[in-house]
């Protein structure tokens, strides 16, 4: 894979693109563990919405060979008998990359849903995702620096987002999806002003391996 990072270097950037009408697609995914050799997506949720509003919605749970360990279903809620009949990863992982094709990603420790990703598609053969990509993690970081977490559940009380079922990909992904259409509207804080804003990739996979160094 190539290394090499193509950044957009301000948050104007992706103001800019958002109010000139690009397509976004916030997604999230709920996985059975946390290292993407040895585990494996269980769903997907993603909205695709420009400046107008919600385009589409895409919302689907994955079927897995393992059981699922308690704390997973913990957290999550997601069960193995939920996912006894839920559809294969060989024909959720193509239909989600036809619906987040051309479009800019947006995800909250995108490092993670990103190398999940690349992973699943990797092992049914296809590329790693080439979209643009914004990290709403990275981004509250900056315009947020005073606060005392940057997690999403937190941010979405302080904007009085309602945060529907936590920990379940859908939900987590309006969820994000509104929470970056409040960031990239707020000014950047005067320290963080001369400094580079490492928010936006222009390639995902290059993002994904930046993950792992």
């Amino acid at each position: 894979m190539n290394n090499n990072l193509h950044l957009i270097a301000s948050n104007k950037k992706i103001l800019s693109l958002y109010e000139e009408g690009a397509v976004f697609c916030a997604f999230d995914t709920e996985t059975s563990g946390q290292n993407p050799e040895n585990s494996n997506i269980i769903e997907i949720g993603a909205v695709k919405f420009t400046k107008d509003g919600i385009l589409e919605k895409f919302s689907s749970l994955i079927k897995v060979q393992s059981p699922l360990n308690p704390f997973i279903v913990g957290l999550t809620g997601i069960n193995d008998q939920m996912l006894e009949n839920a559809p294969l990863a060989e024909k959720i992982i193509p239909e989600f990359r036809n619906f987040c094709k051309e479009t800019i990603l947006v995800a909250h420790n995108a490092q993670f849903d990103l190398r999940f990703m690349n992973a699943e598609s990797q092992r049914l053969g296809f590329l790693p995702l080439q979209n643009s990509a914004v990290d709403t993690l990275r981004l509250s970081r900056i315009m947020l620096p005073e606060n005392r977490s940057w997690k999403q559940t937190f941010l979405a009380d302080q904007f009085s987002i309602d945060k529907g079922h936590a920990h379940r990909a859908f939900d987590d992904a309006k969820v994000c999806a509104e929470i970056f259409k409040i960031l990239i509207k707020m000014p950047v804080p005067q320290k963080k002003k001369r400094q580079r804003l490492r928010i936006c990739s222009e390639q995902t996979s290059s993002l994904a391996v930046q993950a792992l160094l």
